[in-house]
This record gives structure tokens, sequence and C-alpha cells, in this order.
């Protein structure tokens, strides 16, 4: 006859976990590693099944849990309670997200982002965070976090908010979600002369990105098109129309092999995101002047025609 897991054992957790829609993984007990017996291959053997999540904890009630999130789910994992404390205070709808305590104080604070946008989102050190103190990016697919209730040398896991599946995850908000997204790249050092913010050189911004969008290559569309339309989006500001900017470099992304959905509403992101921004644009640099007299005059009168 099998024996019974005591009513909140880590089995019990992993089971709520995975019918919430994460796939989990049993940890070495004590300790925040993979179960390198049960789980030879890591994230790979990330699982829902029951009967899977069974075989590991009758195989070692006590280990850990760990949580392998989708692509839509993003966790700031926050050392520093400091860090955490100025964050909230920012973005107080962060205090309704789930919420574990870790051993030492800090917070694994788990919100949702569109699946499109998580791929361009890089786990690890968040540095457009940087000012806050350290604060780890995880989740999106393709990192593990350590759960409630496992417990380390340190002590244990905790929920303080408790987890919901991801479709019922509060958003990230959208101005930290911008500071989360890669800096767009530096505008070529002119696009068309004309005044600072004229609409001839605007336009000739939008141009040159939506060229660069479609040179893009296999393997790195997305994150081009969301890069460049977040820049064209620091540029609405000065009179760059939005809408228009969205859809020209949507185009662009389908002309690099992009399906149309997927680019209007990645190019319509990262505009979106670009205006939360805004950027400035130096006045277009003046060409050489010519070394003869006789050059010197046709420049004149080149001015003058």
């Amino acid at each position: 006859m099998r024996g019974r897991f005591p009513q909140h054992a880590p089995y019990q957790l992993a089971r709520a976990y995975a019918a919430m829609g994460y796939r989990v993984l049993p940890l070495l007990p004590g300790e925040k590693r993979p179960h390198g017996a049960l789980v030879p291959h890591g994230l790979k053997q990330a699982s829902r099944e029951a009967a899977t999540l069974e075989a590991w904890w009758r195989a070692c009630p006590e280990c850990g849990v760990g949580l392998l999130p989708g692509p839509e789910v993003l966790t700031l994992d926050f050392d520093d309670p400091e860090a955490w404390a100025r964050l909230k205070e920012e973005h107080p709808t962060l205090l309704e997200a789930p919420r574990a305590r870790t051993p030492r104080g800090g917070a694994h604070v788990y919100v949702r982002v569109p699946p499109h946008l998580g791929a361009s989102l890089r786990t690890g050190r968040a540095k457009g965070l940087s000012e806050l103190g350290p604060v780890d990016v995880k989740g999106l697919g393709r990192g593990y976090l350590v759960a409630p209730p496992t417990r380390i040398s340190t002590g244990s896991y905790v929920w303080e908010r408790p987890l919901a599946p991801p479709e019922a995850l509060p958003p990230c908000p959208e101005p930290l979600l911008g500071l989360l997204l890669p800096p767009p790249p530096p505008p070529p050092p002119e696009a068309r002369p004309g005044g600072a913010a004229s609409p001839k050189r605007l336009q000739g911004l939008l141009e040159w990105a939506c060229r660069e969008v479609a040179a893009t290559p296999p393997g790195n569309r997305h994150n081009r098109l969301l890069a460049l339309a977040r820049l064209m989006g620091g540029y609405c500001h000065l009179g760059l129309d939005p809408e228009e900017a969205a859809h020209a470099l949507a185009q662009a992304g389908v002309e690099a092999g992009l399906p149309w959905g997927e680019a209007l509403r990645t190019a319509r992101d990262g505009v979106r995101y670009g205006m939360l921004d805004p950027l400035d644009l130096e006045p277009s640099p003046k060409p050489p002047e010519p070394r003869t007299y006789r050059g010197r005059v046709y420049a004149r009168l080149r001015r003058w025609a």
C-alpha cells in the first residue's frame, strides 16, 4: 500500500503549481540546485505531469520545489529588501503581484508580460534598474525559481502573497518593462539634411529604420524591429506620427520575413515604449567647407539656388 505525503509537503505544492500551469523541478534537499539523479538534463525535464511529479517526490520526499515559468511570466528577484521597497513605492501595482520572501529577506515578484516581448528581455542582472541595487530578471521560460516551501541552510521560502496562474498575474508596469527592454540603437549621424526635428529629417530617420528592419537576417528580426520601433517612438514627441511609424516599421518587418500580425504588434509595442522615454535630435552636421576658392563659390551658388 502506498504511503501518503504530508499535507503541506513540497510534493503537495508542486502539484498545485503544476495545476496552475507552471512546470516544476525537484531540487536537492537543502539546496537550490536541481536534483541531478532525478532530472539529469535539468530544465529540459521540468514537468507538469502528475505521474512524473509523484515519481520524483516518492524517490525523494525532502526535495525542494523549483518553478519554471513560461515565456509570459517574468520574475524580479531582489536580494536587497531596500531595492524592493524603492521599486514598489515607484510602482504600487506591484504590491498586487504574487510575492515569495527568500530566506535572506529578499523577494521574488511574479508579473505577466506579453509573450512576444518576453523573447526580447534578457534574464540575469537588470541593468535598467541598476540605480535600485541588485535586481535579477528570471523566468520567461529560460530560468527556474526556488519556490515555497523549499528550505535551504539559511531558512525557508514563504509566500507573502500567493502564486496565481500565469493568465491571472498582474501585468508588468509599462514604465518598468521599458527599463528592462534592451536600449534602442543609436540613430545614424544624419538622415536627410534639415533642422534638429524637421518633418523631412524625421521622415528620413523613419525610412532609415525601415531599411534596417527589412535587411535584418532571420534570428534577430523580432528584436531588431522592437529596438528600432522603440527608437522611433522616442521621436514621436517631435512630430513623428506613432501609428504611421508603427505601420511603416511593421511593413518592413514583413519584408524581413515576419508575419504581419506579429510585426504590427511588435512595432506598436516598441513605439509605445519609446514614447515613454523621449529622445532629442542633434542638429544635422554641416558639410565640410570646400578647400578651394572655386569650390566655396560653387557651394554658395548651390545654397542660393
